[in-house]
């Protein structure tokens, strides 16, 4: 199965009072294989699992060289804390997993980089929570011009904008019934995820984050920072009205409440490029009065089904499922490579126009693997479909 298994760990020194040092676990499978014109994977686990890396890898990717960062997460907060001897009162909610997968990204590329001026590729993949974390650290790392980082990301059911759990979103704001809707339909992981708010992020100005958030790396949230996470920010305005309490400033006592706009990413003056992406996701519940669903662009087409007056479902939030999260993040990193990157390029080469029409779909693609499972799991199809992507890379 493996031609090579070990682990690895590196110290961290995280910005603390005081400081404290720890260590983030690399588990390495068959890098004894690894060559410059061998891809390696970096594999983000759908949460942290301090007990066996082993088991988390999955099965598609056992003949790879692979890199398996586990990363500390709120929900292993007793048994990361627990294992570690050197100080047991650690907190591992937001931003710990970003800084572990920082650094260890960091280890990996100084640790295994191709030997003399030899070139390799790194390739990520990341399913659930270490989907999110996996494309923020590929829209971050992906430098063309050097010789060993990030080309590409698969992402396997992903939140790429925390922001949408928030009350006081266009879709959801003054409905009763649609939030209870958005709690009960779309996926049954995404319901768990938003029961896990406070416990992964503690407080809610951390979803704004972009790499808590990558689709905010495109666009500003055209919503205000709330003091709760179940409260909208008018609300609290309106109490503190109530109470006599008025924000003087004449700012509503909120940050980032402009309206949503687009923002130029990669930054013009950045060597950054938008990595070739595959970004997989369950089908969203059969319940649901109105679905989004993608056409061949990957753009959502607002479909209705048919119901009796009598068996007719109560309105949903259509926006909280993983189809829409990777509709989102991937109609901005398309926009991205048209108006940015494509629109550069036009500039000295008009005949490459038709040639590359459609380079935004091709370097971003959307596929929905069936109905949600039991497990975390990718299933066969959703596997074979990554495996698929790797050979159309030619990275092998």
């Amino acid at each position: 199965m493996f031609s090579s298994v070990c682990r690895r760990c590196f110290s961290v020194l995280r910005s603390a009072h005081p400081p404290i040092r720890r260590s983030v676990a690399v588990t390495l499978y068959n890098v004894d294989e690894f060559s410059p014109t061998k891809a390696l994977i970096l594999h983000l686990p759908s949460q942290p699992d301090s007990a066996n890396g082993v088991r988390q890898l999955p099965e598609f990717l056992y003949d790879w060289p692979v890199a398996s960062i586990n990363y500390r997460w709120a929900p292993e907060r007793s048994r990361a804390a627990s294992q570690d001897d050197e100080h047991l009162d650690v907190s591992v909610d937001w931003p710990v997993p970003m800084h572990d997968v920082a650094f260890a990204y960091q280890w990996i590329v100084d640790a295994l980089k191709p030997p003399g001026i030899g070139r390799g590729n790194i390739y990520v993949y990341g399913s659930h929570l270490g989907a999110g974390l996996a494309m923020s650290l590929a829209l971050t790392e992906a430098h063309p011009h050097k010789r060993f980082a990030v080309r590409g990301v698969a992402a396997y059911n992903g939140v790429y904008n925390w922001t949408m759990f928030l009350p006081g979103q266009k879709e959801v704001r003054g409905s009763k019934s649609a939030k209870d809707g958005r709690r009960e339909n779309g996926n049954l992981r995404i319901k768990d995820l938003h029961d896990r708010l406070v416990t992964l992020f503690q407080e809610p100005h951390n979803l704004f984050d972009p790499f808590a958030s990558p689709s905010l790396f495109f666009h500003n949230p055209g919503l205000a920072i709330p003091e709760s996470f179940y409260r909208s920010p008018a609300f609290d305005s309106l109490v503190s009205a109530m109470k006599g309490q008025y924000d003087v400033s004449g700012e509503g006592g909120m940050l980032g409440a402009s309206r949503r706009s687009h923002l130029a990413f990669p930054p013009r003056a950045s060597t950054l490029k938008i990595p070739e992406t595959l970004l997989l996701h369950d089908a969203p519940s059969s319940r649901s009065l109105l679905h989004h669903r993608p056409d061949e662009h990957g753009n959502e087409v607002q479909a209705k089904k048919q119901s009796t007056r009598q068996s007719r479902p109560r309105a949903t939030d259509t926006r909280h499922t993983f189809r829409a999260q990777a509709a989102e993040i991937a109609s901005f990193m398309r926009r991205s490579v048209e108006m940015v990157e494509l629109k550069e390029r036009f500039r000295w080469d008009p005949e490459a126009k038709d040639e590359l029409e459609k380079e935004p779909e091709r370097r971003v693609r959307v596929v929905e693997v069936g109905q949600e499972g039991e497990d975390l799991g990718l299933n066969d199809a959703g596997q074979q479909a990554v495996l698929d992507w790797l050979g159309s890379l030619k990275i092998r």
